[in-house]
């Protein structure tokens, strides 16, 4: 349907609201608000001058507040105020903006609490939106169909907007500036790594400079190649944004001094250090096949060095590379052993549990390059695990809580 006909049915649907609300109350024509440009539209449902309607409503306290229940206009960046008609604008109702395909940007105004379902869903053009620390209500797919790629929610840090941006795989950050999420890039050869572009204001082209040392996808995600150094870049409406990626050569010695600067950082909380190894472990060692086809493997498949060095290793070298990512830290940490297989315990403040990189970096259709990060195995209790693992439990400590401290630090 064509937008403009779309927009006058919402008109005329207001408008036989007013009529049938104002004949009742004995009048029938339009009457201007304080506001400059503001038109009320029935007894508590107005419109601005720029295609923004809202309902008044009275709260608990009895205050007059606005909710902002459609939009007529065809503006490109929109401003939802604090304030209309002397009252607070605390909501935005479900639908509002559904489907509209020429809003780019939207600054949600800093009284705003809650944003209904489905209220952006479908604005395709849409790029970036600024929600304040406010809103901690979010409906069900607000931000439904649009692109992953550019779309980015600008918020305060360790607010809800955040929270709810980072459970639904949305890009999030603290400015408006169009920027990469990384300036500078540095990996082991044979890692996959993937950069942002926060706010594109265009569909963006990635390309590497040098395919040789390292290749970056349409998506992003750059795959190491060989040691030495290029550049990635990202152009977004007519923006180059350049990213120095540098690749060194896979061995021990790399791996923990790139794990220790960009995956598992010294900032971390112990929940979120243990987090980073496994997802290192799971994406960067893969389980060595030859064991399925010879029923045995090299010695140093069974160690940290054979993770480490050639990214193949049997669930000991899993657990072992662990365990040294750990040991960095200071975390306390165990290996398991039990049923021909291997896997680890974890300390979180006072309380143990099992984790198993091996379990959940699994052979996936025949293919031993899994690089989904699975959490069937992470931070279990005995419980959970005597259902698939064996062990001499008196010889380990008891793992029986499901109360994490995500918070906690090792001192």
């Amino acid at each position: 349907m064509d937008r403009k006909i779309k927009k006058l049915i919402i008109l005329f649907t207001l408008l036989a609201i007013t009529f049938i609300n104002r004949k009742q109350a004995g009048c029938t024509e339009f009457t201007e608000v304080n506001n400059t440009n503001s038109t009320i539209i029935s007894g508590s449902v107005f419109t601005d001058g720029n295609g923004l309607v809202y309902e008044e409503v009275i709260n608990a306290s009895g205050i007059n507040e606005y909710k902002v229940v459609s939009y007529t206009g065809d503006g490109r960046d929109i401003i939802i105020p604090d304030e209309y008609n002397g009252g607070a604008v605390t909501s935005i109702a479900d639908n509002v903006f559904y489907d509209n395909r020429n809003i780019k940007r939207v600054v949600i105004g800093s009284n705003i609490t809650e944003i209904g379902s489905g209220a952006f869903a479908f604005c395709t053009s849409m790029y970036q939106i600024v929600i304040p620390a406010k809103v901690t209500k979010f409906g069900k797919n607000a931000f439904y169909g649009l692109d992953k790629n550019r779309f980015t929610i600008v918020t305060p840090e360790s607010s809800r907007a955040e929270e709810f941006a980072l459970k639904n795989g949305i890009l999030f950050t603290d400015t408006k500036e169009t920027r990469l999420s990384d300036k500078k890039s540095i990996d082991i050869e044979g890692s996959q790594n993937r950069i942002y572009v926060y706010s594109a204001p265009s569909k963006i082209k990635w390309k590497s400079m040098d395919n040789k040392i390292a290749r970056v996808n349409k998506n992003g995600k750059i795959t190491a190649l060989k040691a030495g150094s290029t550049t990635v870049i990202a152009e977004t409406a007519g923006k180059a944004l350049k990213c120095r990626v540098k690749v060194l050569k896979r061995n021990k010695k790399n791996c923990l001094k790139v794990i220790y600067s960009k995956y598992v950082k010294k900032e971390m909380t112990d929940y979120e250090k243990i987090y980073a190894a496994h997802s290192w472990l799971v994406q960067n060692v893969k389980y060595d096949k030859t064991l399925y086809k010879k029923g045995t493997v090299p010695a140093i498949s069974h160690t940290a060095e054979g993770a480490f060095n050639r990214g193949i290793a049997v669930c000991d070298g899993y657990s072992k590379a662990f365990m040294v990512i750990m040991g960095h830290y200071g975390i306390k940490c165990r290996m398991v052993t039990g049923g021909y297989h291997a896997w680890n315990m974890v300390k979180i403040k006072n309380k143990w549990y099992h984790i198993d990189c091996t379990y959940d970096d699994p052979v996936v259709n025949g293919s031993f390059n899994n690089k989904i990060v699975f959490m069937d195995f992470f931070l279990k209790t005995d419980k959970e695990m005597r259902k698939t693992h064996v062990w001499d439990y008196r010889a380990f400590p008891k793992c029986n809580s499901k109360k994490i401290n995500k918070n906690y630090r090792t001192v």
